[in-house]
């Protein structure tokens, strides 16, 4: 007897590519609205946006990673209801090297509008670094620019194909490297480079729409791993294992028990400004070696208990004044 109802799976595989056109899932579950090549015009009038079907990405099984699709994006994907084509998985994003930017009236394109593109992430128009000790100024875009925004160029992150680098990160970190901090010793140091000299597919970069940066480069010799705040703040941990931290802005660090730190080499701290340090509780301080300080203004020592000096060889005050009934 000749089966009379649809079973999934038996029904055919109807696979199609799209474009994205909306992501705003009203059930914040990653779908987007995909116009299909094929099944939807690009005549608007015929078909708006807002009669797309919403397609279910495919998330993978070992987490819950949400989707980084956004409008403009080209994806491949199914219909889990065959031929009706209501139900549309997406299985993938395509990248490629787009030629041409279609007008928002358009389907098959990013259709966000010059106001829309007011009120979504952007990357800063310009980061200004500043060495007065108030960190960055940052000048934000006035709107996002529609994708895709870069034309006869990979869709993928710069930082991958290791083209054209001239204006990302890796030329704000060379512009604005710290150099020549005086040490208490009259010796210098400088901010390290970066060490960033990708060989394409080998760096995993990801840049999100408003700057954020996470890199995961395997390039032989350069190996590196890389996280950027869009402001300029940014980790990075360098082929030789060296790590180089730099903070744009404030930087706290709340620890809710002990904290150990052991320096193997040498340990320099300079600040250009004000330095304060309160102990709620008993100081030890403990050096092998010699210890020297410089005051070059004056010193002021007020201590409430008793004062004892030990000294195991001489003990000289060289002063040109001293009045001990001050």
């Amino acid at each position: 007897m000749e089966e009379t109802y649809r079973n999934m799976g038996r029904d055919g595989f109807i696979w199609w590519i799209g474009v994205v056109e909306n992501r705003a899932d009203p059930l914040s579950i990653g779908r987007c609205q995909v116009r299909i090549h094929n099944w939807h015009t690009d005549d608007k009038n015929l078909i708006p946006m807002a009669d797309l079907p919403w397609a279910q990405p495919l998330m993978p099984v070992n987490g819950t990673t949400p989707m980084t699709l956004k409008e403009g994006d080209t994806v491949i994907g199914f219909f889990l209801d065959g031929s009706d084509g209501q139900f549309p998985i997406i299985m993938g994003f395509l990248n490629g090297i787009p030629e041409t930017a279609l007008p928002n009236v358009k389907g098959f394109t990013d259709p966000r509008t010059p106001v829309e593109l007011t009120k979504v992430p952007r990357k800063p128009l310009d980061v200004t670094y500043k060495e007065d000790g108030k960190g960055v100024t940052v000048t934000e875009s006035p709107a996002a620019e529609r994708n895709p925004f870069i034309l006869d160029e990979s869709t993928l992150s710069r930082l991958t194909t290791g083209q054209n680098t001239a204006n990302t990160f890796v030329q704000t970190r060379k512009d604005n490297r710290v150099k020549v901090v005086t040490t208490a010793a009259g010796q210098t140091w400088s901010e390290p480079e970066t060490k960033y000299g990708t060989i394409y597919p080998y760096n995993k970069a990801i840049e999100t729409e408003s700057g954020h940066i996470f890199e995961m480069d395997d390039t032989f010799g350069k190996e590196r791993i890389q996280l950027a705040h869009r402001t300029g703040t940014f980790v990075e941990y360098q082929p030789d294992g060296s790590r180089i931290i730099k903070v744009v802005k404030d930087d706290y660090e709340i620890i809710m028990a002990d904290k150990n730190v052991y320096v193997m080499g040498i340990c320099n701290l300079t600040i250009n400004g004000k330095a304060r340090l309160y102990v709620k509780s008993d100081y030890d301080m403990k050096i092998d070696g010699n210890m020297k300080v410089t005051v070059k203004g004056n010193m002021t020592t007020d201590i409430t208990g008793t004062t004892t000096h030990t000294s195991g060889g001489n003990y000289s005050v060289d002063a040109p004044r001293i009045d001990l009934n001050e």
